[in-house]
């Protein structure tokens, strides 16, 4: 009877491993086991990265960057990790760091894929209750969920507990190009807080700029990479910054690219950036300014107020959102803008003063003289009949809700099937509702969206062509637009074609993003003065009116781009029928940023490699040498807190 009670309590227990082994999945073989209904809801290039983040982990790396594009869910890969982390009690606090813009969603992803993990904010108004969920989480383990400004402000807190340092097991940056200079504020904070693992995530890839790549370096490895920032700068920085410069010698250029290769190798094993799946093709295309624009535009920069402000050190913005709204359209002018130019005159078909306090006024002109007024919308018009017929589905970005009016009534009566999205529409349910109706409803062929509205958290992968109506000061909110048809699920290739007109101020910002290394990036430029970084003779130069029928500035990019786009049969024909409407050229948007010199001079003798590959050698050698130096230095905190 005893040996019958021992073989079913045998078959029992075995029954209960069994189950238990098979709730759970081996990701990849990497070792760390996921939760099997987390598991399979990942895409595979999303297990790889979970498998990427435990291999760190396993390998006593000290932390690593993920920097997928936007959009190919860093979110949940990061959730799936410490998911797996926690199930299999390898750690117990994390610390993820984040714009406040982002707080909701993530804590929205927590709860939808792992309902059971203990998530806290460190965030809002009230001190007690931010107290309360730190504790909570320090004391029981889990995670905490903060943003930059309340790390800056508050990182004594972060990084203690009960009056003693606290260490964190993981922290995590979201946007980590917010740390991206080491002497900010920010950066200090998160340097300040001690951790035995860092992951920073960002989609906008480290290799455009290497100071600020050696900097998400230096503190996701905890200075165990990269060495100091001098070295860096003398041993790499340096010669790959010559490489690229016009008059560089062949040999400077090999050795700048003998010193990229030995970079990116160094890197290799601590940063993982997947790009989206299917094709994107960015295009600029350049328009033309229609004879009334071109007329107005010139009247306009010639007024005696204009030389004036240019000899004042006020910020000329007011006046260079004319000159923008002009190139878009000269309806969107006010009233009193347009009889100042000696315009008003109703058989110029201007609008009146009533007229221009109501954006639907122009009931009154007709849908082919509003058209002919400007040079954008004739070829928008003529683009959006094209994409039509070839069956794809469009997402219309402008800044002026009036544009939208216009092209939601000629569209209308040209028997488009429209829907419209933009800052008017306060109610979360309404907007949800406008966007599964296009995502669902094949019929409606164009879909018109305000940029600011439609750039963040909206997914619309059912349109797989893009319009930029107009380009904004700052390329990242023409980014954002961009990746709401550019998202996981889009199955198809994404074009986007983004308009600017020749000769005018919209050409002149766009050469400066593109040739001055954009200077109006992404957090560098002052949102309410864009123009902090433009000398008085930049400013000068921004209302002067260049040629109007034609863009040197798409002449330079052609020389340096025109064999790199990465195209196909359909495209090709697509894009030649687009030289057959009105307007003077293409670019390749996507290309500006990523034109590699041609590394195949070789070096002039064998003097010359061996200098070469001594030099490699010595960068690699001095890099570690310091960085073995900066870990001994590094108290190891988190050892003795362990």
């Amino acid at each position: 009877f005893k040996t019958l009670i021992k073989k079913i309590e045998e078959i029992v227990a075995q029954n209960d491993t069994e189950d238990e082994d098979g709730d759970f999945v081996d990701v990849n073989n990497c070792g760390l086991m996921l939760y099997r209904e987390l598991f399979d809801r990942l895409y595979n290039y999303q297990r790889d990265g979970v498998a990427f983040l435990y291999c760190l982990y396993k390998e006593n790396r000290k932390g690593g960057v993920l920097a997928d594009d936007m959009g190919l869910g860093k979110t949940i890969q990061i959730i799936s990790f410490l998911s797996g982390m926690y199930d299999s009690e390898l750690i117990r606090h994390t610390l993820l760091v984040m714009p406040t813009s982002l707080i909701t969603n993530w804590v929205k992803e927590f709860t939808k894929w792992t309902p059971g993990m203990r998530v806290k904010e460190f965030h809002g108004s009230s001190k007690a209750e931010r107290t309360r969920s730190l504790e909570r989480v320090q004391r029981r383990g889990g995670v905490i969920i903060t943003t930059y400004t309340m790390l800056m402000n508050n990182w004594q807190q972060l990084a203690s507990y009960q009056g003693k340092e606290f260490c964190w097991d993981y922290m995590v940056l979201d946007e980590a190009h917010k740390i991206k200079n080491s002497t900010t504020k920010t950066a200090k904070s998160a340097y300040a807080i001690p951790s035995r693992n860092r992951i920073l995530l960002t989609g906008t890839p480290v290799q455009n700029n290497l100071r600020e790549m050696w900097t998400l370096f230096d503190f996701a490895c905890k200075g165990s990479l990269l060495g100091t920032a001098k070295t860096f700068k003398t041993e790499y920085e340096n010669p790959i910054t010559r490489a690229r410069e016009k008059d560089a010698t062949p040999g400077e250029k090999v050795l700048g690219s003998r010193m990229s290769e030995n970079l990116i190798a160094l890197i290799k094993p601590y940063y993982l950036r997947r790009t989206k799946l299917t094709r994107k093709n960015d295009l600029i295309v350049w328009t033309y300014l229609s004879p009334i624009q071109e007329d107005i535009y010139r009247q306009f920069i010639s007024m005696e107020h204009i030389k004036e402000l240019l000899t004042t050190t006020r910020s000329p913005l007011a006046e260079l959102t004319i000159l923008k709204k002009l190139c878009d359209h000269p309806r969107l002018l006010s009233a009193n803008a347009i009889a100042k130019l000696g315009l008003e005159d109703p058989a110029e078909g201007f609008p009146d003063e009533e007229a221009a306090t109501d954006p639907h006024s122009v009931g009154d002109v007709s849908d082919e003289t509003l058209v002919t007024e400007s040079g954008k919308l004739t070829f928008l018009l003529q683009l959006l009949e094209r994409l039509r017929q070839e069956g794809h589905r469009t997402l219309v970005f402008a800044h002026y809700r009036k544009v939208l009016d216009f092209l939601q009534r000629i569209l209308g009566n040209r028997g488009f099937k429209v829907l419209r999205l933009d800052g008017t529409i306060l109610q979360i349910a309404e907007r949800e509702r406008l966007i599964s109706l296009f995502q669902s409803d094949t019929s409606y062929s164009v879909f018109l969206l305000t940029t600011q509205v439609g750039g963040v958290g909206i997914t619309l992968t059912a349109a797989n062509r893009v319009v930029i109506y107009d380009p904004s000061w700052n390329p990242a909110t023409d980014s954002q637009a961009v990746d709401r048809a550019y998202r996981i699920g889009q199955k198809k290739d994404v074009v986007i074609y983004r308009l600017i007109t020749c000769g005018t101020v919209e050409e002149k910002i766009y050469r400066r993003q593109v040739f001055k290394d954009s200077l109006i990036r992404q957090n560098t430029g002052d949102n309410k003065n864009p123009f902090r970084y433009f000398s008085r003779q930049d400013l000068r130069q921004l209302f002067i009116l260049e040629d109007t029928r034609s863009s040197s500035t798409q002449r330079q990019l052609q020389e340096l781009h025109s064999r790199h786009r990465r195209s196909d049969p359909v495209l090709d024909e697509h894009i030649a029928h687009l030289h057959t409407m009105d307007m003077f050229g293409i670019s390749d948007h996507d290309l500006m940023f990523s034109h590699h010199i041609n590394h195949d001079e070789a070096p002039e003798n064998q003097e010359e490699h061996q200098y070469i590959e001594g030099r490699v050698q010595k960068a690699q050698d001095l890099v570690r040498a310091e960085s073995e130096l900066q870990v001994g230095q590094r108290s190891e905190h988190c050892l003795l807190h362990s």
